[in-house]
């Protein structure tokens, strides 16, 4: 079954690492929310054959808690009306300490979200100031105590390989949520995405970042503490105590259909990838002219299809290996018994109940472990287009 995602362009304060669209004008409010119903309508009015059954609904952005639940539930009741959400498993909405959530939690389970995602990012107050968070960790802490209060499915973001982070500070953060019952937590090392202002001040030498040794370090210390304390690691950058993996990202990695709505949002659906503008003001313009917001689209190939099998499969739970032998035509155990062997010998991945999977030490290699097996199964069917 498909997913929805939201976006929410709206922020407090544009963070010096994020490269997602967001804006901190926030005085178009109202009049987004009508265009994100109506997008939500064309598509469906353009789209009557798609599946509308939805298992998942992800509330992302920007900072999606800056809205009034008020506003959230206007869209959520056009989604309600137009889609099928009887097997709806999970309704997750991402959350800024630094705003004033709180107040909101008990309006956000009237309207049926289950799940709530905290950006905390960190627990010590110079790598929050380093970063640009609006929070302290005192409301990041307050923040996880009240949205508990409310639900059961609660999980944190944080951020390793900060500059001037040290494992002691790292554990601090990792000991403190712990004492909280999170049933996910995501772990993700600081990128230098170009166009950011961190990218521009690692131009200019003003920052450095960890080398590839001490990010792995930290990735490990992360790695360690969680599984040694009841979290499964299921994707290279999450974890997740029994029963509560995130199903809106499985759906990802699982190359499930998705619909996305709002400026910069993507879709997947009938084997064709979908992008609206990265634009407000043009995102409103569209709809206000009765049109989808679409910047972009392409269908994807049986060879496109087979690569994002390989990276979303070892990213995550695997590669089931019978079902990629009859989508493919490559047995990638027995026509590339060699290089799994390489992989298991190094403890970079393993044969598992039929899948292919990478082990903790793997994740922290996957990119490179992508390109190599890619490489390889292409190589495979050349040699057999060759051959016949």
């Amino acid at each position: 079954m498909p997913g929805i995602y939201l976006h929410i362009p709206f922020c407090e304060k544009k963070c010096i690492y994020c490269d997602f669209y967001s804006i901190t004008n926030k005085s178009n409010i109202d009049q987004f929310i009508n265009a994100l119903k109506n997008e939500i309508l064309l598509f469906l009015k353009a789209n009557p054959e798609i599946d509308r059954k939805i298992e998942t609904i992800y509330v992302g952005g920007g900072t999606p808690s800056l809205l009034e639940p008020k506003h959230i539930a206007e869209v959520v009741e056009i989604i309600y009306n137009n889609f099928d959400l009887s097997s709806l498993g999970e309704f997750t909405i991402e959350c800024n300490p630094g705003t004033d959530f709180i107040r909101k939690l008990p309006e956000y389970k009237s309207i049926g979200i289950n799940r709530i995602s905290i950006g905390v990012q960190s627990l010590n107050e110079s790598e929050l100031k380093f970063l640009g968070r609006i929070h302290t960790s005192n409301e990041a802490i307050r923040s996880i105590e009240s949205a508990l209060d409310f639900f059961e499915n609660v999980s944190v973001d944080i951020i390793f390989s900060i500059p001037n982070q040290t494992e002691k500070s790292l554990l601090n953060t990792l000991k403190y949520l712990l004492e909280f019952d999170l049933k996910h937590i995501s772990a993700y090392s600081l990128i230098y995405e170009e166009g950011t202002p961190l990218f521009n001040q690692l131009q200019k030498g003003k920052v450095f970042p960890k080398n590839e040794n001490e990010d792995y370090e930290l990735y490990r210390t992360i790695q360690s503490f969680l599984l040694n304390r009841g979290f499964e690691q299921y994707e290279v950058s999450n974890y997740a105590k029994q029963g509560f993996k995130s199903l809106h990202n499985l759906g990802y990695w699982q190359h499930k259909e998705y619909y996305g709505f709002g400026p910069s949002a993507h879709s997947f659906y009938q084997s064709k990838r979908v992008w609206n503008v990265r634009n407000l003001k043009q995102y409103l313009a569209f709809l206000q002219n009765h049109h989808l917001p679409i910047e972009g689209s392409e269908i994807l190939d049986e060879e496109k299809k087979m690569l994002e099998k390989i990276m979303l499969g070892l990213r995550s739970e695997g590669i089931c290996l019978q079902k990629f032998k009859e989508d493919f035509d490559v047995d990638i155990q027995s026509e590339l018994n060699e290089v799994l062997q390489e992989w298991i010998a190094l403890g970079f991945a393993k044969i598992e109940n039929g899948f292919l999977k990478l082990t903790p030490n793997g994740y922290f290699v996957c990119d490179k472990l992508t390109v190599d097996l890619t490489e390889k199964v292409e190589s495979c069917i050349k040699i057999k287009d060759y051959q016949t």
